[in-house]
């Protein structure tokens, strides 16, 4: 009795090691890790900072410059297509805040007051408080996370410009006005896709928006700028989430 009872938890156990290496090899292996692609749409956010540099002619009949720096904040969406294989093209759209603010000593010539050319201290203000593109990139992938990449294309930006004076006649005058301008932008940057939907960037863009004539008018007094140059550099991080 006692070989049989032994003999069957033998063939019990025996089972029981067939079945579980049964089980173990029916278990399939681990996924491999799914690769990131860039390929794909996105949107997101950026912060950072902004220096214009603005030369203007018109006013006193010499050129002067009209420098200021600033903060800038604002959003972007875009779509990009990896390719061949570590290759990728795309565009995208940006619109932001700035706090670009520059107020500098000028003045204003009245040529024909009483028959006399007459010169009178000013303060000009200019400030551009939007700015905007729509570019188009080229990068290329690196480790499969990194994009480096450079952009160029279309912008645009709007100014106010005011300056404030006493004519001759003792009246104080205001004359202003907005205009939105339009130009280009070229810039670079490296962006990091630090997870499965999320990637972080730093980016340099210029903004050039060539030279163009530009009217004050005010109830008192109107004001000619014959030529206002206006170039923008920045410099900013952002945050994109793809889908």
């Amino acid at each position: 009795m006692l070989k049989v009872l032994s003999g069957a938890a033998i063939i019990a156990l025996a089972a029981v090691t067939t079945a579980s290496a049964a089980d173990l090899a029916l278990k399939a292996p681990p996924a491999a890790p799914v690769k990131f692609t860039w390929t794909g749409c996105f949107i997101g956010g950026h912060i950072g900072g902004v220096v214009s540099e603005d030369r203007r002619t018109g006013i006193t009949g010499a050129s002067a410059d009209s420098n200021s720096s600033g903060f800038v904040g604002g959003g972007q969406i875009g779509c990009d297509y990896q390719f061949a294989p570590n290759w990728v093209i795309g565009g995208e759209g940006r619109a932001a805040w700035t706090s670009l603010d520059s107020t500098k000593s000028s003045s204003v010539i009245f040529s024909n007051f009483g028959g006399l050319t007459v010169r009178v201290p000013s303060q000009i203000r200019l400030r551009n408080d939007v700015l905007g593109s729509a570019t188009a990139r080229l990068g290329y992938v690196y480790a499969e996370r990194w994009l480096v990449y450079a952009r160029g294309g279309a912008a645009w930006t709007r100014e106010n410009i005011d300056d404030a004076f006493i004519t001759p006649a003792g009246r104080a005058a205001h004359p202003s006005a907005t205009a939105d301008r339009s130009g280009w932008t070229a810039g670079a940057g490296v962006e990091w896709a630090f997870a499965p939907h999320w990637s972080a960037n730093v980016e340099y863009n210029y903004y050039d928006f060539g030279s163009k004539g530009v009217l004050l008018n005010g109830p008192v007094s109107n004001v000619s700028i014959n030529s206002l140059k206006d170039t923008i550099h920045a410099a900013t991080i952002g945050v994109n989430y793809h889908f």
